[in-house]
């Protein structure tokens, strides 16, 4: 029931923030992302707008979807198939004034099984992000302050995100794990705050708090229930040190990383790990189109006193009609799957855009991961990989249909067995927003 409890007890943190909100009219009123980055202060920002303008936008959408999916319990076997309808409306609103961007959404996703009505589901999504540099600044010029909290409920947790900018804070949780179905709830608080004292120099610190909790597990169609390998976990990483900025186009940062992961694991009970170092980050802007962001550094784990190497680097190119993101990361993550400890996490994500005639838009992203346990690397090793070409069609302002075909291939070992599936999705998608 503890997952419950945390379920409730987050959504009702979101209504709380959600009434404050709109409870106060300097504040106004207040689109589900995985890190308070610039694409969500780019939300409680609408572009185009001064400071001391104000302006509320209110989006509803409904997403309907038909697909094939080949493995719709996420195992090795037959009668795996099946014909899903998918039904999702959402809502984002958000709103910006001199001194706060807010941007708050949520919604519900319903699906219908074709052969497998014990399947059925509906699932919910929710998130607040607070853009409080106007009202920090004007109690201290160059202090700055965001905050996001975002919650998902659903059966079927995800194993890749969509590749983001490197900007972005990265779900702990989403690095190509793929959980067999189960009723699951996933929390992510974060807290981004920066002090810069001069044009070119200037203190940051973030701080993240993830939460995943597992329920029911669904019984495969050989009778096999897959609950003994969840495990509730909680991860929290404390990021703080010096920015500096030499010039417009470059931001560089040397920071203190801190981690720390704990598992409800019910063979060992409450265990966990963490770990702590230095990390440098440097982002440039090389022309208007092309943008880079690569970080290093070493994390020295708690448990052994080992040192490993972490860091990422992410490119980013947005021509007329071409967009392309391709990203590396390297970093010590909580294993949730049959054995709580600590990953090294390695993911490459890739994503090609190509705007054709004016209504069609080809895409191409690819996703590859591996994890493996420290500091012995063959006691556990999760490894997949996700391709997904689409087509979208804009039929009105309003109105978008896509058409997709996804494969995936994920392989596990632990303990000596060893563990594969696959999985081909093939997905009809129309999407209705009202703006």
């Amino acid at each position: 029931m503890g997952w419950k409890r945390d379920a409730f007890n987050s959504c009702l943190t979101l209504a709380t923030i959600c009434g404050m909100v709109m409870e106060s009219p300097s504040l106004g009123y207040a689109q589900y992302s995985s890190g308070p980055g610039a694409e969500m202060r780019a939300i409680a920002e609408p572009e185009g707008r001064t400071t001391g303008e104000s302006a509320t936008t209110i989006i509803p959408s409904l997403r309907l979807a038909e697909r094939y999916d080949s493995n719709v319990f996420f195992v090795n076997g037959t009668n795996l198939e099946d014909y899903v309808t998918t039904v999702s409306p959402q809502l984002r609103v958000t709103h910006k004034n001199q001194w706060v961007g807010v941007a708050m959404g949520g919604g519900a996703t319903g699906e219908v099984y074709a052969k497998n009505p014990g399947l059925n589901y509906v699932g919910a999504n929710g998130m607040v992000a607070l853009n409080l540099d106007g009202a920090m600044n004007a109690l201290l010029p160059g202090l700055s302050l965001n905050i996001t909290n975002s919650v998902s409920y659903t059966p079927q947790p995800p194993a890749f995100a969509a590749p983001t900018s490197g900007n972005q804070i990265s779900d702990a949780f989403v690095q190509g794990l793929q959980a067999r179905r189960a009723n699951s709830f996933s929390s992510m608080v974060s807290a981004e705050a920066s002090y810069f004292f001069s044009p070119y120099m200037g203190v940051s610190s973030t701080f993240t708090d993830s939460r995943l909790r597992f329920g029911k597990a669904f019984t495969t169609p050989d009778g096999v229930v897959s609950s003994g390998e969840f495990i509730n976990t909680n991860f929290q990483t404390v990021t703080s040190g010096v920015v500096v900025r030499p010039s417009p186009a470059d931001t560089i940062s040397l920071s203190h990383q801190y981690r720390d992961a704990s598992f409800a694991d019910p063979d060992r009970g409450e265990r966990g790990f963490s770990t702590q170092g230095a990390i440098a980050n440097w982002s440039k802007s090389i022309t208007p189109d092309l943008k880079v962001v690569g970080n290093g550094g070493f994390s020295i784990l708690s448990q052994r006193s080992g040192i490993y190497p972490v860091g990422g680097v992410s490119v980013e190119w947005q021509g007329v009609y071409t967009t392309v993101r391709v990203s590396y990361s390297r970093a010590i993550s909580p294993s949730f799957l049959f054995v709580s400890g600590a990953l090294v996490n390695e993911v490459v994500t890739g994503a090609v855009t190509r705007q054709m005639a004016e209504p069609f838009l080809l895409s191409l992203s690819a996703s590859y991961a591996i994890n493996r346990s420290i500091p012995d690397s063959s006691a556990v090793r999760f490894e997949s990989y996700s391709v997904t070409p689409s087509v979208t069609y804009r039929i009105g302002p309003s109105l978008t249909a896509s058409l997709s075909y996804t494969h995936g291939e994920f392989q596990r070992a632990f303990s000596g067995q060893a563990i594969d599936f696959n999985r081909n999705m093939v997905m009809l998608n129309l999407l209705a927003e009202w703006r």
